[in-house]
């Protein structure tokens, strides 16, 4: 009997372990990890070149340039500046996942640029649209994702952080910095201004790798993502200790700024439980969280209501 007892201690501690370890969400040395490869990113100063000659659309003199991020890759980004004289606050649009943007001559989301009364920026991380020729993965989101030291999305975290120091120094800049975008780009825009202070206001959409061990697991990305880990045989706890390195929930203590949020009421791929609890996390209380009931990813990006709490938000916490 005492044996018996034994064994059902022994197996109650081995399962409540194992349900640690799968609650287990942010590391120890999160804060850490993220503060030195920011220190390691501005052992060099920021270098750009610009790819080509200033244009000019609609009041907008626009201009491509390529910069120099962590671990020497390179990455471009759109630049268009107001003719007009005086000061202005920037805005940056981070994209979504896409590779398939590749031609100079055409610019994705021209709309973004065109705004009047703002700087605008948009930005090609490693590996993404313009900046392929370094790198140019065949599956990007599981690129390197085997330890957290070389997943892809800690060097496009940096060329993120990256870009805002560049585009900082603009000569008509205002010193107000906007950052923006949708899905992999509302993670981009998280990572910015949890790991750079100059950002003055963060405006996201259904952001993506938010409470990443809530992903369903037969469908994208986490299918993709175990996959990955089943073929390079590395243990399933592995896998969720590398990408709780790159979940936005552990970002969201580390954010001061004022936020506006919004997502979808019915999203399989960045489901709105894991935004709200983002929301929540939270520090500073200007902040909006507007949730679309619509079905797909994506589907608020036409909401009527929601852009126009999105353009009073700014207008109250930058424009005013």
């Amino acid at each position: 009997m005492k044996y018996f007892i034994d064994l059902l201690v022994i197996l109650a501690f081995v399962l409540s372990a194992s349900c640690n370890k799968e609650k287990e969400i942010k590391p120890n040395d999160f804060n850490e990890f993220w503060e030195q490869t920011v220190i390691e990113l501005n052992k060099k100063p920021v270098e750009f070149e610009k790819k080509s000659k200033d244009s000019i659309v609609e009041g907008k003199t626009i201009s491509l340039y390529k910069i120099r991020s962590f671990q020497d890759v390179f990455f471009y980004v759109w630049v268009s500046e107001p003719v007009d004289n005086g000061k202005f606050p920037i805005k940056i649009r981070f994209s979504g996942l896409d590779r398939n943007n590749t031609n100079r001559n055409e610019i994705k989301n021209f709309w973004f640029l065109k705004q009047k009364g703002y700087v605008n920026m948009l930005v090609d991380i490693r590996g993404q649209g313009l900046s392929t020729e370094q790198i140019n993965p065949k599956e990007y989101i599981t690129e390197g994702i085997k330890n957290k030291e070389e997943y892809i999305y800690r060097g496009a975290f940096m060329d993120a952080v990256r870009s805002i120091d560049f585009i900082s120094e603009n000569k008509k800049s205002n010193g107000k910095i906007i950052v923006t975008g949708g899905s992999q780009g509302a993670a981009l825009s998280i990572a910015a201004t949890a790991l750079n202070n100059k950002v003055s206001l963060c405006v996201i959409s259904f952001p993506f790798l938010t409470d990443i061990p809530d992903y369903d697991k037969t469908k994208w990305p986490m299918k993709i993502f175990l996959h990955k880990a089943k073929n390079n045989q590395f243990d399933y706890f592995d896998l969720k200790k590398t990408l709780s390195y790159f979940d936005m929930i552990n970002f969201a203590e580390m954010i001061n700024v004022p936020v506006f949020l919004r997502t979808e009421e019915y999203d399989d791929i960045t489901p709105k439980e894991g935004a709200i609890k983002f929301f929540n996390l939270l520090k500073n209380q200007k902040k909006v969280l507007y949730i679309e009931p619509c079905k797909g990813h994506g589907c608020s990006t036409k909401s009527i209501i929601a852009n126009e709490l999105e353009k009073t938000f700014i207008r109250t916490n930058i424009i005013n």
